[in-house]
């Protein structure tokens, strides 16, 4: 299973994926739902799947989680960028079809 975890963590593709996944379990949210003790305990539930992976991670290698959230930061930083670069192309290519 270490061998799989490194494999999925060493392309970009990947720790999407996994990053998704816990984004899926939670564990960046609160889990208290006030009044609803189900949905507490439903959130509860994904978030103890979350804290099992990021265990596995860090039974793995203790830097793999860090260096996820980093990588993580990257992706979602050059993303942007590129969305915005779209974003201005588009706004020129308007602006020529308008002219």
């Amino acid at each position: 299973m270490s061998a799989a975890f490194r494999e999925v963590f060493a392309t970009a593709s990947g720790k999407r994926v996994l990053f998704w996944m816990l984004e899926q379990c939670a564990v960046y949210q609160e889990a208290y739902a006030g009044e609803l003790g189900n949905a507490t305990h439903y959130t509860l539930g994904k978030q103890g799947v979350g804290r099992r992976l990021i265990a596995e991670l860090d039974r793995i290698d203790p830097t793999l989680y860090p260096r996820l959230l980093l990588a993580i930061a990257d992706l979602k930083a050059t993303d942007k960028a590129a969305a915005a670069s779209r974003a201005k192309d588009e706004e020129g290519e308007d602006h020529d079809i308008d002219a």
